[in-house]
């Protein structure tokens, strides 16, 4: 009987102990993205790119080596620009860097964004970064996922 629950026993031990080592990580905690800047930079007819600047914050004792990373940015709760980025930086234990990375939008993305913009009376946008930061020491990824507000100043009326 013991021979006849011998290979379904460790068959279950071998996930458990697989899932557990997935899980580990050095790292106590996750990255924190955060939104600097954004800013247009090509606009055509269907497809719009926007360059922007995010800060990636190392709250951990290790430095983390980015190999890349890929992001969606959402404003008011609206899927707005994606992207992905291969540039790699080492992010030194307890510190932060800049990077310059671009997101793409379509057309549809930025026309309901600029109908929620006319229909809401208030300055500020809140936005959603959330993505995945690819370590270059391993084939893992470390999830980030930030919210924030940005500040709207509407053109000003031309009289």
């Amino acid at each position: 009987m013991i021979t006849r629950y011998l290979p379904v026993s460790l068959v279950l031990f071998a996930l458990v102990l697989l899932g557990a080592c997935a899980t580990l990580s050095p790292y106590k905690e996750l990255p924190r993205v955060s939104l600097v800047s954004i800013q247009p930079q090509q606009m055509g007819v269907l497809e719009q790119r926007f360059g922007l600047q995010l800060r990636i914050l190392n709250p951990n004792d290790m430095a983390i080596p980015v190999a890349g990373l890929s992001y969606v940015v959402e404003i008011n709760n609206r899927e707005f620009a994606y992207g992905a980025s291969r540039q790699a930086v080492d992010i030194p234990a307890f510190g932060e860097a800049l990077l310059d990375v671009e997101v793409v939008s379509n057309l549809l993305n930025v026309v309901q964004q600029l109908q929620a913009l006319n229909a809401e009376t208030g300055s500020s946008l809140r936005y959603r970064l959330s993505g995945k930061i690819g370590l270059s020491n391993s084939g893992a990824s470390l999830p980030f996922d930030y919210s924030g507000v940005l500040e709207y100043q509407p053109p000003a009326e031309v009289q």
